[in-house]
């Protein structure tokens, strides 16, 4: 998991709103679609339609990017807390963050 003080409720790391389609999956388990709705360097919010229990860890893949292991922090109903096993590098969330901004309704 992040190390040190960066855990993902104590906000050492902005948080910005995202829409970005990706896929998560468990060691040893197939792909499923999802939506992360929001990102910071130390972990991610995301929609899904799936049950996956706290406290397993899971891949996150996004278009460009490399898979990124994660813990399931929390989740209530179809949105799940996942905190990053190593910070997202400033300049990879930053990149993320121009690639996918939030997707604003008129």
């Amino acid at each position: 998991m992040v190390e040190g003080n960066y855990h993902l409720n104590s906000r050492v790391f902005n948080r910005d709103e995202v829409s970005i389609p990706g896929e998560i999956r468990e060691r040893g388990g197939g792909k499923q679609k999802i939506s992360v709705i929001d990102l910071s360097q130390s972990g991610f919010r995301m929609h899904c339609m799936f049950l996956i229990p706290e406290d397993r860890m899971v891949f996150l893949t996004m278009q460009g990017l490399e898979p990124m292991e994660a813990r399931i922090a929390w989740h209530r109903q179809d949105f799940y807390g996942c905190e990053f096993k190593r910070p997202l590098y400033q300049a990879v969330f930053e990149h993320v963050i121009r690639t996918y901004p939030m997707l604003r309704k008129a």
